[in-house]
C-alpha cells in the first residue's frame, strides 16, 4: 500500500475526508507532488515546521549578508566559521565587516576544535545537504567541515545551496556514496539536524537548547 491509498483509508475509516498529502507550498500548492514540485520551497516550509527560521536568498553574497545580520541581531561578536565552499569563502570577509562582526575560521579538523568555538555565541556552516521533506541538514564532521559550529554555539546560522536539496531520507544513502559529493568518503561521523536543540524531560515543559543550540537559521541560496 502507498502513502496515497494510506492516507485515503484513513479518512474513510474517519468518516470524513482524507488528511492533504503534502503540506502546502508558499504559493499554495502541493508539495512534493508533481513534476515542477519546489524542494526549495518544500524544504523551508519543513525548516519552519519544526523550528527553524528559514528564509531565501537570491544568491550567495545576500546568504551570507542575511545570515550574518542574523548574527549580529542576536548580538554576536565572533562567528566561527568553515570553509564554506568556492562561492562563498571570497565573500565572507567583506560580509562580515560590513555587518561589524569577527570572523573566527575552524573546523573539524583543527586543533583544540570544540576549546575555540565553545566560547561563540554563533558559528556558521554549509551543511553537506539538507532533506527537503524533513526541514533537516545534514551535517558531517570532515576535515574542513563544520560538524561542531552546527554543534556548541547557542546559536547555529546554516547556509544550504539548492542543489545541496535531497528530496528525503531515502535519498541520502546514495548522495553520502557519491564521489562527486565526498571525495574523500563519506563523514565518518553525520547529524541530522531537524530543527533547534529541545527536550521535554523535566516535568514534561518544553526547553531548548540544553544539548546544542537553542535556535537554527537556515538560509538556502542557488
Amino acid at each position: 500500500m502507498d502513502r496515497r491509498d494510506f492516507l485515503a483509508r484513513l479518512g474513510r475509516a474517519k468518516g470524513g475526508t482524507p488528511p492533504p498529502e503534502a503540506a502546502q507550498g508558499f504559493g499554495g500548492s502541493a508539495l512534493g507532488e508533481g513534476p515542477g514540485a519546489d524542494l526549495g520551497a518544500e524544504f523551508l516550509a519543513q525548516a519552519l515546521a519544526v523550528g527553524c527560521g528559514a528564509r531565501r536568498a537570491a544568491g550567495p553574497e545576500e546568504a551570507l549578508e542575511m545570515a550574518l545580520g542574523l548574527a549580529a541581531g542576536a548580538g554576536a561578536v565572533s562567528v566561527g566559521v568553515h570553509d564554506l565552499g568556492l562561492e562563498l569563502n571570497p565573500l565572507l570577509a567583506a560580509a562580515a565587516a560590513r555587518a561589524g562582526l569577527n570572523i573566527l575560521p575552524v573546523d573539524d579538523g583543527q586543533p583544540g576544535a570544540a576549546r575555540l568555538i565553545e566560547p561563540l555565541s554563533a558559528g556558521l556552516t554549509r551543511p553537506e545537504a539538507a532533506l527537503a521533506g524533513m526541514g533537516a541538514l545534514v551535517q558531517g564532521s570532515r576535515p574542513g567541515g563544520g560538524y561542531l559550529l552546527s554543534l556548541l554555539p547557542p546559536l547555529h546560522l546554516a547556509l544550504v545551496r539548492e542543489a545541496d536539496l535531497l528530496p528525503g531520507l531515502e535519498e541520502l544513502p546514495a548522495a553520502l556514496a557519491d564521489p562527486a559529493r565526498f571525495t574523500l568518503g563519506p563523514p565518518s561521523v553525520m547529524s541530522i539536524i531537524a530543527g533547534p536543540s529541545k527536550t521535554g524531560d523535566i516535568e514534561a515543559v518544553m526547553i531548548r537548547g540544553v544539548h546544542g543550540p537553542g535556535r537554527v537559521e537556515v538560509v538556502l541560496f542557488p
